[in-house]
């Protein structure tokens, strides 16, 4: 088992995936425009969402990587 450790900002990154994920399940169809402000209020429950690249920082750190912003840092 793996123990990961993320920020605030991540952890509501993360957070607002599961629940596209689960949106997407429920309605049985990828994607809906008129949800995405849902996604982005749960993203952004303490501080600005995540850019691009500290998403794709964050996955990393999630499949075991070291973040690539704070490992060039």
């Amino acid at each position: 088992m793996q123990n990961i450790t993320v920020t605030a900002r991540e952890r509501d990154t993360v957070l607002a995936a599961l629940r596209y994920y689960q949106f997407y399940r429920m309605q049985g169809h990828p994607f809906d425009p008129r949800q995405d402000h849902l996604i982005d209020a749960i993203a952004s429950e303490n501080g600005d969402a995540l850019d691009l690249t500290e998403v794709d920082d964050l996955c990393a750190g999630l499949n075991g990587n070291k973040h690539a912003l704070r490992a060039s840092a």
